[in-house]
């Protein structure tokens, strides 16, 4: 098959790899549609974000696959059964659309054995422990595979990692009916915290965005209040908010300015908008030593909060990728007015990380897709 290959960084090219085999407890996905993620981009051209001493250290070695975490397509191949759990519904089975969660647990350490996956120290990341989905076929663990209902696209599946993310997000806050929720950018990622706080129960939901357009798809988001990056955002939250601020603050504006990001200053704004007792979420990616207001956080008692990545569960019957493709199906969260630019055939991917790097310079709102294959007229 043939696959995405990175030599250094900034220097990648589609080659020949060997096919996948799935092992016990595995399957293999023909890849129908993948996007890259700014985190990937980022890494992909070298920025010292997360991840970055790992990758710089596989690629001493050699040529190495990397990225592709966020994709969609049907189920080629399922290996002998292994250890773990399998989905609900008896398992995966060839000719299954599908996605998958990127985050597996171990299931052999001390946390996996007391159920605690979201704490297990060695977990596997597709696309960034193990190779992803910028390939033609891609073998995951059957455990992460999720069925994608009827109704739902290629496209619309290979965008809903990150309203998973979201919807971690909003978890981790615990944003309370009537809490005021403000989102700093208007990107995708904001867009979408945008539209889980409107339909989540939030009170008040202000958005700051640099550009018009994201401005105007922030207030079809659902936003009550759209602010411009340039302006005085504190003062006009605190105005909003009779002085007290912002009960959550998500941001989703911050990294490398090159990437089209916001740098580091948004983590410090958000610091200054957080009422006294609120809570922040990191949703951007910063570098891995950006300067943070601690002081600030400390005096306002104000709380730091990380989502976590993968599956997730808050109900018995249903995890956090069950429950964005279930707002996607109803109409709840659009994913689709997010993808502007779609490509075809996996010599594309190159070109869809230029885009998706420097989303201005293209005109693009969000990730650039690859369409692999039509999985309605397969």
């Amino acid at each position: 098959m043939r696959a995405l290959v990175m030599r250094g960084f900034g220097d990648l090219a589609v080659e020949e790899v060997p096919d996948p085999v799935p092992g016990p407890g595995e399957v293999v996905i023909d890849v129908a549609c993948v996007q890259p993620s700014v985190t990937e981009c980022m890494l992909i051209a070298g920025a010292p974000v997360a991840m970055h001493t790992v990758l710089a250290a596989r690629l001493a070695e050699g040529p190495t696959r990397f990225g592709g975490h966020e994709f969609a397509g049907v189920i080629r191949d399922v290996g002998p059964p292994g250890e773990g759990h399998a989905p609900p519904g008896g398992g995966p089975r060839p000719g299954d659309r599908v996605t998958a969660v990127e985050t597996a647990a171990c299931g052999r350490c001390a946390a996996c054995r007391r159920d605690r996956p979201d704490a297990c120290p060695r977990p596997q990341v597709l696309g960034f422990s193990t190779p992803g989905a910028f390939a033609e076929r891609v073998v995951v663990p059957a455990k992460t595979v999720v069925t994608v209902p009827d109704g739902v696209s290629a496209s619309e599946a290979a965008a809903v990692q990150p309203l998973a993310g979201a919807v971690h997000g909003h978890a981790l806050a615990g944003v309370r009916p009537g809490e005021t929720v403000l989102v700093l950018g208007a990107g995708v990622m904001g867009l979408l915290h945008t539209q889980v706080a409107r339909r989540g129960g939030a009170g008040l939901v202000v958005v700051t965005g640099r550009s018009a357009a994201k401005r105007d798809l922030a207030r079809r988001a659902g936003a009550d209040l759209v602010l411009d990056a340039a302006d005085d955002v504190e003062a006009a939250v605190r105005d909003a908010t009779d002085g007290i601020g912002a009960d959550v603050v998500f941001e989703t504006a911050g990294g490398a300015p090159d990437a089209g990001l916001a740098g580091t200053s948004t983590l410090d704004l958000a610091a200054r908008c957080v009422r006294r007792g609120g809570r922040i979420v990191m949703v951007a990616v910063l570098p891995e030593h950006a300067p943070a207001p601690l002081g600030l956080l400390r005096e306002r008692s104000a709380a730091l909060l990380h989502p976590r990545s993968g599956a997730g569960g808050y109900a018995p019957g249903s995890g956090a990728f069950e429950h964005a493709l279930r707002l996607v199906r109803r109409g709840d969260v659009d994913v689709a007015g997010l993808v502007t630019h779609r490509l075809g055939g996996i010599d594309a991917l190159p070109k869809a990380l230029e885009i998706t790097r420097d989303k201005a310079a293209h005109g693009a709102l969000g990730p650039a897709q690859v369409d692999l294959f039509d999985w309605e007229h397969q």
